[in-house]
């Protein structure tokens, strides 16, 4: 027979039940069934016709049917250790015979309604023990009924022949289609549970692949109710593992039901919208992700829910920044480095002609000499304009040094706080955690930094508790400073151009500061990533690769350093605008 769990097992010269345990219990429970219906049949019996009660019958079978329940009971009591044991099993199958054949033998032969237990007993020997065993059972049954037929005063002449041979056929034909039935629905169980296994391996693949694939996967309803998560959605969304499912997907992704909802799904449509998402996760962390939608149809052409594909993008997005920032940068450089040389010849020979002529006017033309004075100061500022312009495109000498970027960010902050031009009452929030060092030139990471506190400074010069936030972190391998201002924001049309040169909203900036910032912190092998919502405020983060030569000197290091702090502090004092723009 078969070895599939819930089927016996032959092995050797024996069966082994203990991988059919509920099978077993099921062959029992009908067994007793059984022999609570004969009791319940006898009782009515007995009870519809009491005047017709025959002592001498009755008594017999209540013996029999008391014997065969002990028998029963004490089966499902040691139901354990004759699950090992088949031979007990098969036994209480020949002893129901026995006990069928003394059913019929006090009822009567001719009018015995037991007569189809003999049957029961033998299909359900097929189902535990197969046709051998069904054949088996089917010859004792034989050979008791007959026994019955020949000792019995009922059945005489032909028809007792008859009625042995014909009985005789049945049982045996039974035990045979039993054994066949047996077989057959061992055969289809065995198949259901190869496919069940099947099923449940590529049950498991599939499940595999979704929490090993790195891309964020999500069901969704109409309603927006989470149904499916995969381990990526929640390390995107940074949720717990199961802490996606049963959740509403506008707790993680505020308004996304409305985005979805607009993209106007028709049944049948297959296509799948992709966008871009801004993503804020429990940290403050704020991440791009890519996101695309696909619908689910129901075989009807209802909408069930949508898929949502999605991973993070942030870092994709901005390196597209930084490389378009970087192409702009080069042809705005190649182009304007010419014009520079070009313009500053013309503005030479005319600063030159005006002072001669500013020299040949007499005490009363006054006025003619103020006009001169402005023309030589505007020549002037549009030669240090020039001059500031070719600095920017030439190309930087970055050195080696050693720069405690901490240490450094603390002296822009005393400067910006100490400069007489600058709010005096905005709050310093500082987090200097960083330990590490950084490679480049000081005084030119002092300059791109100091323009950025400086518009951080200028853009809360309308709020009413101006805050700026400043934080130095060390994360694989790197070193990261944010400056984050409580300002007004910058709009996400003027953000895309932050660092073009000659781009400013200010009436006397000249559009540089930032534009150099860029270049300073690209020339270092530095990023710089801008985050901005307009009347909320503006943070900076610059990332620079880390020296791979040790942490940071203790804070007694940057005391020399703090003290060439003062040395610029009056260069800074009274420039507003001219290095740092939005």
């Amino acid at each position: 027979m078969s070895g599939e769990a819930g089927t016996p097992v032959e092995s050797g010269f024996g069966f082994d039940f203990t991988k059919s345990r509920t099978q077993m219990l099921i062959i029992q429970g009908v067994r007793l069934a059984f022999l609570l219906a004969i009791l319940l049949i006898t009782l009515v019996f007995q009870g519809l016709q009491p005047e017709f009660v025959n002592t001498s019958v009755l008594f017999p079978i209540y013996a029999m049917m008391t014997a065969m329940f002990v028998v029963n009971a004490a089966y499902l009591a040691c139901f354990e250790w004759f699950l090992r044991h088949w031979v007990t099993t098969a036994s209480l199958f020949f002893l129901e015979s026995a006990f069928i054949t003394g059913l019929i033998y006090f009822t009567g032969i001719n009018q015995s309604i037991f007569l189809f237990l003999y049957l029961v007993n033998i299909i359900l020997a097929g189902f535990v023990f197969g046709r051998r065993g069904a054949f088996l059972l089917s010859l004792w049954t034989s050979i008791c009924f007959s026994l019955l037929l020949i000792f019995g005063p009922e059945v005489r002449g032909q028809t007792l022949f008859f009625a042995i041979g014909l009985n005789n056929i049945a049982f045996i034909a039974v035990s045979f289609l039993s054994g066949i039935l047996s077989e057959q629905l061992n055969f289809m169980g065995s198949e259901l549970k190869a496919r069940g296994k099947d099923l449940r391996a590529l049950q498991s693949l599939n499940q595999l692949i979704l929490e090993n694939i790195a891309t964020g996967l999500l069901t969704i309803d109409q309603g927006g109710e989470v149904l499916q998560g995969n381990r990526a959605a929640a390390e995107i969304l940074d949720a717990p593992a199961k802490g996606l499912v049963g959740t509403s997907i506008e707790s993680w992704l505020a308004g996304i039901m409305d985005r979805i909802r607009s993209l106007s799904f028709t049944a049948g449509d297959r296509r799948a919208e992709r966008f871009d998402w801004t993503y804020r996760n429990p940290d403050g962390d704020k991440l791009i992700l890519e996101i695309t939608v696909s619908p689910l149809f129901e075989e009807d052409g209802a909408l069930k829910g949508h898929v949502l594909a999605f991973q993070d993008s942030t870092k994709v997005r901005r390196l597209e920044f930084q490389m378009r920032q970087s192409e702009k940068m080069a042809a705005v450089g190649q182009l304007a480095a010419g014009i520079a040389h070009e313009i500053r010849n013309p503005l030479a020979s005319i600063s030159g002609s005006i002072q001669l002529l500013e020299g040949s006017f007499t005490s009363r033309q006054e006025e003619e000499r103020r006009l001169m004075r402005i023309v030589l100061k505007e020549i002037d500022r549009l030669n240090n304009l020039i001059t500031e312009f070719l600095d920017f495109v030439k190309p930087d000498q970055i050195g080696d040094e050693s720069v405690d970027l901490s240490a450094l960010v603390r002296d822009v902050l005393e400067m910006t706080r100490l400069n007489a031009a600058l709010r005096g009452d905005v709050e310093q929030r500082v987090d200097l955690a960083s330990a590490r060092r950084i490679s480049g030139n000081r005084d030119k990471l002092k300059q791109a930094i100091l323009n950025i506190v400086i518009n951080a400074y200028q853009a809360m010069n309308d709020a009413e508790k101006p805050v700026i936030e400043v934080r130095t972190l060390d994360r694989s391998g790197h070193v990261i400073l944010l400056i984050r201002d409580h300002g007004v924001g910058i709009e996400e049309n003027r953000l895309r151009k932050i660092f073009d040169p000659f781009h400013t909203t200010k009436p006397k900036g000249t559009g540089l500061g930032l534009a150099v910032t860029h270049k300073i912190i690209e020339s270092h092998q530095g990023r710089v990533f801008v985050e901005s919502a307009k009347g909320v405020g503006t943070e900076f983060t610059l990332e620079f690769p880390a020296r791979a030569d040790g942490p940071r000197a203790s804070d007694n290091s940057g005391l020399a350093e703090r003290m060439g702090a003062q040395e610029n502090l009056m260069a800074s004092r009274g420039r507003t605008g001219e290095r740092g723009n939005r």
